[in-house]
């Protein structure tokens, strides 16, 4: 593992999201793997998503409220766009003010993942196990309850 690769995403996720840069960089499988084993002792939410889908815009203002509510001790939210291009999604970012990381795939998650359709969403437990990868839509009230269920479980 390149740890100076890796540093900038790192610190990314370490900074509280009021902090946080809105910079937003490609990501590799190496930098997914990254965030799961970083984000052990925390219940994990990873969005894939793009600008161009409707549900995936849908579910935005949900994981931001999460994000809001839940302590950065609690929860981590990152969002991966399958966006083609950088400047759209650094525009919906700023726009939308996202509280969140948020990476550019460099196609190579996508493909280790097999994603053919999104929204796309991974959810960790504290021990970093995938519990649930759900392919479509989520409510706020649908992830509320299941972060609240894993914040229960040691």
């Amino acid at each position: 593992m390149n740890f100076l690769k890796t540093l900038p995403l790192l610190l990314l996720l370490l900074l509280p999201s009021t902090a946080m840069s809105q910079d937003i960089h490609k990501a590799g499988v190496q930098d997914f793997k990254n965030i799961v084993e970083s984000s052990k002792g925390k219940v994990l939410i990873v969005n894939f998503w793009a600008t161009w889908c409707a549900p995936c815009i849908k579910e935005f203002p949900g994981l931001m409220n999460l994000r809001r509510e839940f302590s950065e001790d609690e929860l981590t939210i990152v969002g991966i766009s399958l966006d083609y291009s950088l400047r759209p999604v650094e525009n919906f970012v700023k726009l939308n003010k996202v509280n969140f990381p948020i990476l550019l795939d460099d196609e190579s998650i996508g493909s280790m993942l097999s994603i053919k359709s999104i929204p796309r969403t991974l959810i960790y437990n504290r021990a970093g196990e995938k519990i649930l990868d759900h392919l479509g839509f989520i409510s706020e009230e649908s992830f509320r309850h299941v972060v609240e269920r894993l914040l229960l479980m040691p």
